[in-house]
């Protein structure tokens, strides 16, 4: 039926604009920036319209949730927290290797090799990248899964 291909792209527009909060709001309290909180209040606005427009049509055809298969959701669902985690450790890394660059954060030992200091990596950081490594394989290991099984 259309109403149940409709409630599917609004539960996908949905993730996608999850995601692009939960971006949003990473991007301003790292930066600070006007065009990062815009983009909150955007992602904000538009949850809250697709949100309604899943409990308008709930309220019109109730049995569309019975109907549903969520193998499909919970896929697209994994791919997107696999690719956020995956570009949360990149970031991490290239802020990393960046302050290993500088010449401001090592020092040259008397055998004339880099030390470096101990501000090059950040304790948030490396926790950061540790705690989300299960999650990360997790996720991972489901999205790649069930994409290549079918």
């Amino acid at each position: 039926m259309m109403i149940d291909k409709i409630f599917l792209w609004l539960l996908i527009y949905l993730q996608l604009s999850l995601f692009l909060h939960i971006l949003f709001i990473i991007l301003y309290i790292a930066e600070k920036s006007n065009s990062s909180f815009r983009g909150f209040l955007a992602t904000t606005f538009s949850n809250f319209a697709i949100g309604l427009s899943i409990l308008y049509v709930l309220t019109k055809e109730p049995l569309v949730l019975k109907r549903f298969s969520f193998a499909p959701f919970l896929i697209i669902e994994s791919g997107l927290v696999f690719s956020f985690l995956i570009l949360l450790k990149v970031w991490i890394t290239l802020r990393i290797w960046r302050r290993m660059k500088d010449p401001e954060n090592y020092d040259i030992s008397f055998f004339g090799k880099k030390v470096y200091k101990q501000d090059v990596v950040k304790k948030g950081e490396l926790a950061a990248y540790f705690l989300t490594l299960p999650f990360t394989l997790i996720s991972g290991a489901y999205f790649l899964v069930n994409i290549f099984s079918k």
